[in-house]
């Protein structure tokens, strides 16, 4: 038989991390034994449900590249739910339940006032056909529940866990279709991977009761039982349920904070899993030929996201300009640093390029780049930083900046008064060093060349190497700024002393 998964969300909101990785993992796992995988959206919960869900599920598995070879929805199979609930009753295995909502709260609240474990007391297993007719005639709403079988122990092998059993008596005859006509989870699930013929089903440990539950509907109906394996919960950093205020937490939230897929499903695939060589950075083919589900641990996975943005850094670093120039667009046209028609603009879009190459070592999320270039787009220096104007104040910043102007006004006569001409970056090496050269007897170097100049063209005592920055900027900007910097230092300090 051909190894078989699913991955079956419910569309209920985003896809969350912890059910990103149940699927990344199921993926892996199809893949690696030449498998088989289904996509099957679990949507029986009308009131919940919404197709916006859905289509934003869908299309965060492709953003990570887990593609699938059969698709199902629950909600366009409720008939063969509804004739297998119609065999278990034939067959007196199952039972309608006329209880009204009020009596089942009564009934939890009171089991819970004695310190008893709630369960349902079996009240309509025994009803007459009589009974029953009675009840319909009136019509009354009804559920369908499955009966279980006391004393009975279910016994299964996870392939994470090892062997696991529960005792019947404490789960109590539950529900397979609701008074509405829609199928339980429980029972909808096993009649989809009974008839989809699911082989192995990997999901998330907060399952583990069901599985119980479905077991006991899986030999009833005669069906195939699968091999599970659960996996544990992913924490915080502090140890507690991964939840919003420890941040981002759905798979459309970090694609939106600037996550490349390749880093995000390397970082899923690390959380619980090792191939046992101590490697951590490793592509999704990669991935695919080292997976073994018995190489996942049992041990909850704590979510780091600074390591998270560690590990998206390198996935940067291993784009070409090129290709990160593509990815940051969007992001500079959504922080409105450019508009979708400065895409056209040769002179926006060479600063941008520059602007790549300079912060590429720097960025952590696409979404830094905007912060980082939005200076650089800008024809006037913005506001000085507090160490910025420290370095102003300096007696030898005044002839450094000037002796800069000057390069740069002399180098703008071998130009045509063009807009945004071009600097390279060893002619800026060159042209400070110049400046160096000039200043040598009042043994002006180091920072105390370097820091008036930067300060002078960004407003800001860091940033890219001082040759890529000037860069960006082209040499009619840098002649401008540079203006303005000595005309602030005229204006506001130079007074002041």
């Amino acid at each position: 038989m051909v190894s078989c998964f699913r991955f079956a969300p419910s569309p209920t909101g985003g896809l969350h991390i912890g059910t990103a990785r149940t699927a990344l993992f199921n993926w892996l796992a199809a893949r690696s034994m030449n498998g088989k995988l289904i996509l099957r959206i679990e949507d029986t919960d009308i009131k919940r449900s919404s197709p916006d869900y859905e289509k934003s599920i869908v299309n965060d598995l492709k953003w990570l590249g887990l593609g699938w070879d059969e698709f199902y929805r629950q909600s366009e199979r409720l008939k063969k739910y509804q004739d297998f609930a119609r065999r278990l009753l034939k067959e007196k295995r199952a039972y309608r339940c006329f209880c009204t909502p009020e009596r089942l709260e009564r009934l939890k609240a009171s089991q819970y006032a004695s310190g008893k474990m709630s369960k349902y007391d079996n009240h309509c297993r025994e009803l007459s056909d009589d009974e029953i007719e009675k009840n319909l005639s009136e019509g009354k709403r009804f559920a369908i529940r499955f009966k279980v079988d006391s004393n009975k122990e279910i016994i299964f092998n996870d392939l994470i866990r090892g062997k696991i059993s529960f005792k019947s008596d404490v789960i109590g005859d539950f529900i397979i279709i609701k008074s509405d006509g829609t199928p339980s989870y429980n029972f909808a699930v096993v009649v989809d991977d009974g008839d989809m013929e699911v082989t192995h089903v990997i999901r998330g440990e907060d399952h583990l009761t069901n599985t119980a539950r479905q077991i006991l509907l899986f030999k009833c109906l005669g069906l195939h039982l699968p091999y599970f394996a659960h996996l544990s919960m992913i924490l915080g950093e502090d140890g507690s349920k991964l939840s919003k205020r420890h941040g981002a937490t759905t798979i459309t939230q970090f694609r939106e904070e600037g996550y490349l897929a390749g880093a995000v499903a390397n970082y899923l695939s690390i959380l619980s899993w090792s191939p046992g060589e101590g490697e951590e950075v490793f592509s999704i083919e990669d991935i695919k030929k080292k997976f073994k589900i018995s190489d996942i641990s049992k041990s909850p996975a704590i979510f780091d996201v600074n390591k998270l943005k560690w590990l998206n850094g390198i996935y940067i670093r291993r784009k070409t300009n090129e290709e990160l120039i593509k990815l940051c667009l969007p992001f500079l046209i959504r922080e409105k640093v450019i508009d979708k028609k400065d895409t056209e603009n040769k002179e926006v879009m060479d600063k941008i390029s520059k602007g790549v190459e300079a912060f590429k070592d720097n960025l952590k999320v696409l979404s830094d780049f905007p912060v980082y270039i939005m200076d650089y787009l800008k024809d006037k220096i913005q506001g000085y930083s507090i160490k910025a104007l420290e370095i102003l104040k300096l007696d030898t910043s005044k002839i450094v900046i000037e002796n800069f102007l000057e390069e740069l006004e002399s180098e703008m006569k071998y130009f045509d008064n063009s807009r945004n001409i071009d600097l390279n970056e060893e002619k800026i090496k060159n042209l400070i060093n110049n400046i160096g050269k000039k200043l040598k007897k009042l043994e002006i170097k180091g920072k105390y060349l370097y820091m008036p100049i930067r300060v002078s063209v960004t407003g800001k005592t860091h940033g890219p190497e001082l040759p890529k920055a000037i860069s960006i900027l082209g040499l009619e900007k840098c002649i401008q700024r540079v203006r303005q910097t000595l005309e602030y230092k005229k204006k506001y300090l130079d007074m002041q002393e």
